[in-house]
């Protein structure tokens, strides 16, 4: 928990500054805010002389009148009449009090006091009061007569870096979202009155409720009695997709696949290993079986990205994608900022399956021009996806049809450390995906049988037969076929009328065979390749 965190850090006398972050406007347990909780739990029972509290729209207040006076007192009145004043005139006096007497100073809103961006762009104002929030924390003064300074902050990335250096001794302690554990018991807290309906069990709920604060939940609750429906799976997803695309649908593409991996045909050996390797150890918390990070490898349309929803839906796990388009900005440290934040709204949703398209463009260690922007964000995302905490929690999968252009930290073993090829199907398994499409879009066809057309549709990639099927059912409906039918001549026609146009497909396959790690996830015929890659 962030609040033993933070203690373990005061007491080893690492620190008197820290920079609270995230989740910091949700209640800590059933019913006290942030700040009364730490005020409950660490400030009372410590005899902190004044307790203050400070932003810049609300100014200077205390907690008791004779905190006030206390302030006051030590300052020799020089501070009345300016509990509204901008740092430069404030702090000052703050700092008097801070070292004279055992002081807690509660800094709201800190990301606008002292915004990220370079220094020389900061305003007068922004740069004293990032003078006086970083030495406070090297006074030995302050530490010796026990002050404590808080900041608060929504989101790291948007404070000033400059706090964060080594030089300085502000520690950040990232305030999670409640666990499963969590959640379980503010629900029943919540739904103690029976005011609500409920088609799920409390169990349910807070399964479905990863990646929710313990407001958003209330607000479902809220929401429940005020439409008098019941809390069902349906009005949980919405309501959940509603508060996490207004947080973090700037920075990421949320997936809700509805399709499983009984949808999908062929991929046999990479569905085993998902399965196998990630689904069940989750489910189980056992999560030393989980790879790090996941790399599919192969031609375009034969579906990478389908499996990953598939993943997702039979999982049931949350599933986000990196959309970089989203993340580069035009100024100045914005694009930084943003993936901090597309990578914290992922690691909120844990347990979540984080998808990257295309990796090979997507990230990259920069070029001159670009002002060092795609250095900072791969250096980011090589620390993230290294991260061993991160296990079995933040499940990161990658899509590329050419693994040769991927920089070599991205894909050493405790990053993308399992290497998967997703190869064009083999004869029974493009039997098994006609007859899985046919029956996903409700065609009628008398056809049982489809080898032979899966004889027909050698070096086809999935999508290529998906096109091949939907070119059928225009060519019943243009035959004036009874019921649209596909029949077995129709099936033949679009064949003969559809032929593969996946470019590079045998170069592309072989990288996908020399970039496998584990035999077993290779065809018969091609594990002989893996043997003589060395050769």
């Amino acid at each position: 928990m962030w609040y033993d965190r933070f203690l373990n850090i005061y007491k080893a006398g690492i620190s008197h500054e820290f920079i609270l972050y995230f989740n910091i406007r949700d209640v800590v347990d059933n019913f006290r805010f942030i700040d009364r909780y730490i005020y409950e739990e660490f400030i009372k029972q410590r005899n902190f002389s004044i307790v203050a509290f400070y932003d810049i729209s609300k100014g200077l207040t205390f907690l008791e009148p004779e905190m006030e006076r206390e302030f006051n007192k030590i300052t020799s009145n020089a501070a009345e009449g300016l509990a509204y004043a901008m740092p430069s005139k404030l702090f000052h006096y703050i700092d008097v009090a801070l070292k004279s007497t055992k002081m807690a100073l509660f800094i709201d809103h800190a990301e606008k006091m002292i915004p990220s961006g370079d220094v020389a762009s900061m305003s007068t104002e922004e740069r004293m009061a990032l003078i006086w929030i970083c030495e406070w924390s090297n006074s030995p003064k302050i530490s010796s007569v026990g002050s404590t300074i808080f900041l608060k902050a929504n989101n790291l990335a948007e404070i000033n870096n400059e706090v964060l250096r080594s030089a300085y001794r502000v520690e950040p302690v990232f305030v999670e979202l409640p666990t499963e554990q969590e959640r379980v018991g503010y629900i029943q807290h919540l739904l103690k009155d029976e005011s609500v309906k409920m088609d799920i069990t409390i169990n349910d709920f807070a399964k479905l409720s990863s990646g929710l604060s313990k407001k958003a939940i209330k607000d479902i609750k809220l929401k429940s009695e005020a439409e008098d429906v019941p809390i069902s799976f349906e009005f949980i997803k919405d309501k959940k997709h509603s508060v996490l695309k207004k947080e973090y649908g700037d920075v990421l593409e949320f997936i809700y696949p509805e399709l499983g991996f009984d949808d999908i045909g062929g991929m046999e050996r990479a569905k085993n290993y998902l399965l196998n390797n990630i689904v069940e150890p989750v489910r189980k918390g056992d999560l030393r079986r989980v790879p790090m990070g996941i790399l599919l490898c192969g031609p375009s349309g034969t579906g990478k990205t389908l499996l990953v929803n598939a993943l997702a839906k039979t999982s049931g796990f949350n599933c986000v994608k990196i959309d970089m388009s989203r993340i580069l900005g035009q100024y100045v440290g914005e694009s930084e900022k943003n993936f901090k934040k597309c990578l914290l709204g992922a690691q909120s949703q844990e347990p979540v399956i984080v998808f990257v398209d295309e990796i090979d463009t997507a990230f990259r260690r920069g070029e001159s021009g670009d002002n060092g922007v795609s250095r900072n964000i791969f250096n980011e995302f090589l620390q993230f996806t290294s991260n061993t905490n991160n296990r079995g929690k933040v499940i990161f999968i990658a899509a590329t049809n050419r693994p040769d252009l991927l920089d070599a930290a991205l894909k050493r073993a405790g990053r993308f450390d399992k290497k998967i090829p997703v190869l064009l199907p083999e004869e029974n398994e493009r039997a098994e995906i006609f007859k899985i499409l046919i029956e996903k879009y409700g065609f009628e066809t008398d056809v049982e049988d489809f080898f032979p057309f899966s004889k027909e549709t050698l070096n086809y990639t999935g999508a290529e037969i998906e096109t091949v099927i939907r070119k059928a059912y225009e060519i019943a409906n243009e035959d004036n076929i009874e019921k649209n039918m596909l029949t077995e001549d129709v099936l033949k026609k679009a064949i003969n009328r559809c032929r593969p146009s996946t470019q590079q497909v045998e170069f592309m396959t072989m990288l996908a065979i020399k970039e496998c790690d584990d035999k077993d996830l290779l065809p018969e015929k091609y594990k002989d390749v893996l043997d003589n890659r060395g050769n």
